[in-house]
């Protein structure tokens, strides 16, 4: 009975996401606010943690990503449905032109989910780390605190899993369920692997680089999206842990990676407020400057090497994005603008 009743809640929500689509573009009868986690009062920070582990509580049968609908074996919360279909969309997600547009419709459905499931009313946190390049480990993102603290950096075992042993995720009341059952793992870090490079995090995210970014590239959202590309990767790979998609023993990195288990990312709460970040950067590009507010494209501006294999010519602002068994198919075109319906939310 139970499953039966999360399944039908399932239904309803993509009815629900369709008919909300059906209103896109029209103006917001109310925003929600998206302010930065330090500008947050405590009080505001404990509300929205509960909020997430609500959702984290709330167990129930999941169907699988497939078109015979099989349950998934185990246990999984309502919070592991968000990791799970963030992974199993991981091919429709990154490294292509929709990355961008993708997170900012997953970024609305979760943050839907807190209120309309646990009754969350406040403040959509994010985190600028611009503010923390200088010393990103202190961050307040860090905060130790069992009640409005997201947690610190993880204490690492023999085998290699660094659990998180401070703030407000601590087992029983957060669990993760994929890819195995296991506790919040983080190993923050600043120096970057070879692929970013090897130098340190903060050298591409101080205030004055992404400056320069959001004020360059005018017209060119493929080279936009590629710069942001990078600091969301140096970010996941700071925090370490589930952020950065490293498994939980005993899954050897090999077999994370030939078995595609590595983006569970959303299993860190630090998720949503980093892609948060991106959104918000995204968006103060858009309005910058009236050629970026609809710009969109699988290639850079003035192109002259088309055979490249990142490029796709053939991206469409149509495309149909997909987002497992969370939500109807959402279109490009209807996430530009996040002050109308249905995103309706503004930052500060």
């Amino acid at each position: 009975m139970r499953a039966f009743y999360f399944h039908l809640q399932s239904q309803i929500l993509i009815w629900l996401c369709f008919l909300v689509l059906a209103s896109a573009g029209r103006p917001c009868s109310k925003f929600t606010t998206r302010r930065e986690w330090r500008t947050l009062s405590f009080d505001e920070r404990e509300k929205w943690i509960s909020s997430v582990k609500c959702l984290a509580s709330i167990s129930h049968s999941r169907l699988s990503y497939t078109t015979q609908g099989e349950l998934l074996r185990g246990s999984h919360s309502l919070y592991d449905d968000f990791s799970f279909a963030h992974a199993a969309m991981e091919h429709s997600a990154h490294e292509n032109p929709y990355f961008l547009p993708w997170h900012r419709w997953f970024l609305h459905l979760f943050d839907s989910s807190l209120r309309e499931t646990c009754g969350y009313k406040g403040p959509t946190p994010y985190w600028d780390w611009t503010k923390d390049s200088l010393s990103l480990i202190d961050a307040p993102v860090f905060d130790p605190s069992p009640k409005y603290g997201l947690g610190g950096n993880g204490d690492c075992s023999p085998e290699g899993d660094c659990s998180v042993t401070s703030g407000a995720f601590l087992p029983p009341r957060f669990e993760l369920a994929f890819p195995i059952p296991h506790r919040l793992r983080r190993q923050l870090s600043l120096n970057s692997w070879d692929d970013l490079g090897g130098k340190p995090h903060n050298r591409t995210l101080g205030p004055a680089y992404v400056e320069s970014i959001i004020n360059g590239f005018s017209g060119d959202f493929f080279r936009l999206q590629y710069k942001l590309t990078q600091m969301h990767n140096h970010v996941h790979n700071l925090v370490g842990g589930d952020l950065a998609g490293l498994c939980p023993a005993p899954i050897s990195e090999k077999e994370c990676t030939d078995r595609k288990l590595n983006a569970y990312t959303p299993n860190d709460p630090i998720f949503w407020l980093h892609h948060a970040q991106l959104d918000r950067l995204w968006s103060q590009w858009q309005y910058i400057s009236p050629d970026n507010l609809y710009n969109f494209s699988g290639i850079p501006l003035n192109s002259t090497n088309l055979p490249d294999p990142r490029y796709d010519i053939n991206a469409s602002t149509s495309h149909m994005m997909r987002f497992d068994r969370l939500s109807v198919g959402v279109q490009v075109s209807e996430v530009f603008h996040h002050d109308e319906a249905p995103l309706c939310y503004l930052y500060h």
